[in-house]
């Protein structure tokens, strides 16, 4: 009984989004995107920006788009420069270039380029403290828009381009972002499980019906795999896990 009720348990508690909130990828213009996922556990919070590697990007937090130069003291943030710098910074209210902020919070995780795409990934705490910041929340559906810009050059000019995006922080959006895929199901010799692009390792496990364990492993991108040959037919609930997320699927191996 223990078992089943496990199981069941199991069933009903396939997402641990309560504390993990996501943008998911924003288009602010063509060839530009932004994404915001927000760590509850850790009191993280995680931007991924893509855009063009010869161009200055900026992108300024909570800042609605019908004010176009943001407000004084909104936050934002810049890519510029050759070698780069991401720069915590903050709007004048005027045309004037954004203050640089006396506190740098952003630590840039990787900075890639390839085929003209800059890819840059950086980290900060939820609440910095820092009066000029944005404080990122957990909570469900918080309307977050947006300003970006972008320039003609590396160099931090008067901008090429504008405008604002609209966006949700929100648990739906990291269903979206990191949705594994498992394939065929049912299945008969080989199950394949598919990475979304945002996580690289996962741990696997799998229970049958009356709740006793199968298998157990660690799976990533290159490695993803496994074989149900030896499995018994019927119904299978598969977990996959990593330190912040948590995804169930029922399998039918025939």
């Amino acid at each position: 009984m223990k078992k089943i009720t496990f199981i069941i348990t199991f069933l009903f508690t396939s997402y641990g989004f309560a504390q993990n909130v996501s943008t998911g990828v924003v288009t602010l213009t063509t060839g530009f995107t932004v994404q915001f996922d927000v760590n509850g556990t850790t009191n993280k919070v995680t931007m991924t920006m893509v855009g063009p590697d010869d161009k200055w990007l900026a992108v300024g937090l909570n800042v609605n788009s019908g004010n176009s130069m943001g407000s004084s003291g909104d936050d934002v943030i810049i890519y510029h420069g050759n070698p780069g710098t991401l720069s915590d910074r903050n709007f004048t209210g005027s045309q004037n270039t954004p203050n640089v902020d006396s506190s740098q919070d952003w630590a840039l995780d990787s900075n890639t380029t390839a085929s003209g795409v800059r890819t840059i990934v950086a980290t900060r705490d939820l609440n910095t403290g820092d009066s000029n910041d944005y404080v990122f929340t957990t909570t469900n559906n918080t309307s977050f828009p947006m300003l970006w810009a972008n320039g003609s050059s590396l160099n931090l000019a008067y901008h090429a381009a504008r405008g604002g995006a609209s966006s949700t922080l929100g648990t739906e959006a990291i269903a979206t972002v990191r949705e594994f895929k498992v394939y065929p199901n049912p299945t008969q010799k080989t199950l394949n499980v598919e990475f979304p692009t945002s996580i690289q390792k996962a741990r696997v496990a799998v229970y049958n019906v009356l709740g006793s364990l199968v298998l157990q492993t660690e799976m990533d991108q290159f490695n993803s795999k496994i074989n149900t040959s030896g499995w018994n037919s019927g119904v299978y609930i598969m977990n996959i896990s990593t330190s912040d997320f948590s995804q169930t699927k029922r399998i039918v191996k025939q």
